[in-house]
């Protein structure tokens, strides 16, 4: 029912083996596509039924690199996962999430996502502007204020809600409704490509954020950290804003206004 596919940048099998491990222990997940933008030996060499390696002509990026397994693929699958290499979670919180997509009718769905010690990762989000980018990057003070909105800190339900902007590192798709939006736009080469296919999907088939069940993410923020990684995010942002508008974006509006009513319906 389940095909998902996981990118490879010079990953050990040590810093994969627990994602590996919850997706080939999931009775749902029938087919695990590595996709491999350097040279792990040990990804060509590892054997299993549910497992599938191709190894990308280079360096192609994230979104690229997940597209060479939709095109593969995801004509086989009712649903297409997109997961990171750094993920785990309890087979049951998966089963209550995967089951619930199955009785509902979206293009895209999200669980919780939460950092190993438990705090919240904030998945689910508005869309940003080039404000809310900007200031999370050099104003951490106002970010916090603006955070309050932006990452729906100030909702607080477990009902599941629609909600524009749903985080890239556990994306479950409906297969038709990924193949319609032909998967990510190959412009990014990393960072902002979940942003477009989320609120792309949100327009057209429906996005829904599910609170009760939880996945775990060991997210680092690489750019934060590493120089190489900011470039290619500012990149990245300045693709986007070409794309979507840099101070006026009347889609994201809509689809921000859709979400915040319904929460406050629903509060």
């Amino acid at each position: 029912m389940i095909a998902t596919s996981i990118v490879l940048y010079k990953h050990s099998y040590e810093e994969l083996k627990d994602t590996l491990d919850c997706l080939i222990e999931n009775k749902y997940i029938n087919k695990i596509i590595l996709v491999d933008n350097d040279a792990s030996n040990w990804a060509n060499n590892y054997i299993h039924g549910k497992i599938q390696y191709i190894k990308s002509s280079g360096n192609v990026g994230f979104g690229t690199a997940h597209n060479i397994a939709i095109k593969k693929f995801s004509n086989n699958f009712q649903y297409f996962l997109i997961c990171n290499p750094d993920i785990y979670f309890d087979q049951k919180q998966f089963n209550k999430f995967f089951e619930f997509a199955l009785n509902n009718k979206a293009g895209l769905y999200l669980p919780k996502i939460l950092f190993p010690n438990g705090l919240n990762q904030y998945g689910a989000r508005l869309i940003p502007s080039i404000f809310n980018l900007f200031t999370r990057r050099f104003s951490p003070k106002l970010a916090a204020y603006l955070d309050n909105v932006y990452l729906l800190k100030k909702y607080t339900t477990n009902q599941p809600y629609f909600v524009p902007y749903l985080s890239g590192c556990f994306m479950l798709f409906d297969t038709k409704a990924l193949i319609n939006l032909n998967g990510f736009d190959e412009q990014f080469f990393m960072y902002m490509e979940d942003i477009d296919l989320s609120r792309r999907c949100a327009d057209k088939f429906n996005n829904i954020y599910y609170p009760e069940a939880i996945v775990f993410h060991k997210h680092e923020q690489g750019s934060y950290k590493n120089k190489l990684l900011l470039k290619a995010h500012l990149q990245s942002a300045f693709q986007y804003f070409n794309k979507w508008g840099w101070f006026f974006d009347s889609n994201r509006q809509k689809l921000n206004n859709k979400c915040i009513n319904q929460l406050e319906k629903i509060i």
